[in-house]
């Protein structure tokens, strides 16, 4: 990959982290904004993690895709692993990428943070620092999702 869409890619990634960090905040806070504690058992854990998952996928997808076909960046890499191949045919199909890669990351981020919080023996967050959290694990993911989405694009030839 050359400089100009290692750029590129940055400021895509940086734009949605920022738009994640502040949307993932005030949803977590309009939701919880009667709580003084957060629930964070496994059931709990697993179910947010899994509807932001899919909602950051849902919403930052469709504007990868679109920011691919204008500035004429479809396809301009070619796959040439077995995993970047797999993203090529998901991202063919917009809604398979969505749901698929969400999953996967749901999955995985549920698992690791469910362990973490019974190791800790956490079964509460304080509200402001559960708003904290939830908005830079948004970011995190938003920026993710963004150069997934980038990325299978990049490689795919359509």
């Amino acid at each position: 990959m050359n400089r100009e869409l290692a750029v590129y890619l940055r400021i895509q990634a940086s734009v949605s982290a920022a738009f994640g960090f502040f949307i993932g905040g005030m949803i977590a806070a309009l939701i919880y904004h009667n709580a003084d504690f957060v629930p964070a058992d496994a059931i709990s854990t697993t179910i947010d993690i899994t509807i932001t998952c899919l909602l950051t996928f849902a919403i930052t997808t469709p504007f990868c895709r679109a920011s691919l076909h204008r500035d004429k960046t479809w396809g301009v890499l070619t796959a040439r692993t077995p995993q970047a191949r797999l993203l090529v045919r998901l991202s063919r199909r917009p809604v398979l990428l969505i749901v698929s890669l969400g999953l996967c990351v749901a999955l995985i981020l549920s698992s690791l943070s469910a362990l973490l919080f019974a190791l800790l023996g956490v079964t509460a967050v304080p509200f402001y620092l559960y708003v904290v959290l939830k908005s830079m694990f948004s970011a995190m993911l938003a920026a993710f999702a963004s150069c997934a989405a980038l990325c299978a694009g990049m490689c795919g030839a359509g």
